[in-house]
């Protein structure tokens, strides 16, 4: 078990009992109402927090953003119940670092101890959800310079999910991102993306336009080799495998890194620079201009 503070935060008495035994741990504390989780949130910095989508005067997604401001948490959902009206992209957008299905509680322990390391490295950029896309259109197709954006690190969806939500699906502009590694999490991430977005999802490793691709694992994301422009944005803990990727391009693509403060562009000059969210999202639409 970690050495950081398990919290819970769910509907009633139930659900805490079960979310304790899967744990293993009885005296984990446990909230039925905001107030109190955020009070006790505030004392407890760098803690796990595992969540069900609606506890009895709030939904996940109000404290997943909520908690954030307060202090930073590791996030677990468990989807137990209003499944249907989750919209997954919006709650990894908030800051979830996992959610499990209905019948994936099983993998709820396993998520605790590997999370350690990446509990330290956490990193909440001051954004959260924001629905308005941005107001930067694509050039003509004809002078446009395509983009690919790789998203890598223990956080990266956070990144990718509000990418998504703020950048209007193009032609000239593709992503790619490791997927959730719970398949179940994974058919609901995209039938999201389909619902709420017009951006494409695909699994297989090919590079398309318009198109988020959701890679099984770092090979399969590796094995992607862009010929246009590429950008990196990085968020969260990188495991050696990432970090052995980035030193192994042939070429040096720009990169971002999420930061407490935004996201810091380190190829530009010997400076760091950082760049509020919105502004990260503009950038890479001006690239298609080729004056980013």
């Amino acid at each position: 078990m970690p050495h950081h503070q398990i919290i819970i935060a769910c509907r009633n008495s139930a659900e805490s009992e079960l979310l304790r035994s899967v744990i293993g741990q009885p005296s984990t504390p446990v909230y039925h109402k905001a107030a109190r989780l955020f009070d006790h949130i505030s004392t407890s910095p760098g803690a796990f927090l595992i969540l069900t989508p609606l506890i009895m005067d709030e939904t996940a997604s109000g404290i997943l953003t909520k908690s954030a401001i307060i202090h930073p948490t590791y996030n677990i959902l468990y989807a137990c119940h209003a499944v249907d009206a989750l919209n997954l992209l919006r709650l990894y957008g908030c800051g979830c670092a996992a959610i499990l299905g209905p019948d994936e509680l099983n993998l709820l322990s396993d998520l605790l101890t590997p999370a350690e390391n990446q509990l330290n490295e956490l990193v909440m950029p001051p954004f959260f959800i924001d629905d308005d896309e941005s107001s930067l259109k694509d050039p003509p197709k004809s002078s446009a310079q395509p983009l690919h954006i790789t998203f890598l690190g223990a956080q990266a969806l956070m990144s990718c999910a509000n990418a998504l939500l703020n950048i209007t699906a193009s032609d000239s502009m593709s992503m790619a991102c490791i997927a959730p590694a719970n398949p179940w999490a994974t058919d609901h991430l995209i039938s999201s993306i389909h619902e709420y977005t017009l951006w494409s999802t695909q699994t297989r490793p090919i590079i398309a336009r318009s198109t988020l691709t959701l890679c099984h694992d770092i090979n399969a994301l590796a094995s992607l080799e862009p010929t246009s422009q590429h950008f990196i944005v990085c968020h969260g803990m990188l495991n050696d495998q990432e970090r052995a990727y980035l030193d192994h391009l042939p070429k040096k693509p720009r990169i971002f890194t999420a930061s407490d403060e935004g996201y810091i562009d380190y190829t530009q000059s010997d400076l760091e620079t950082i760049i509020a969210p919105e502004r990260l999202w503009n950038i890479f639409i001006s690239a298609l201009y080729g004056n980013d």
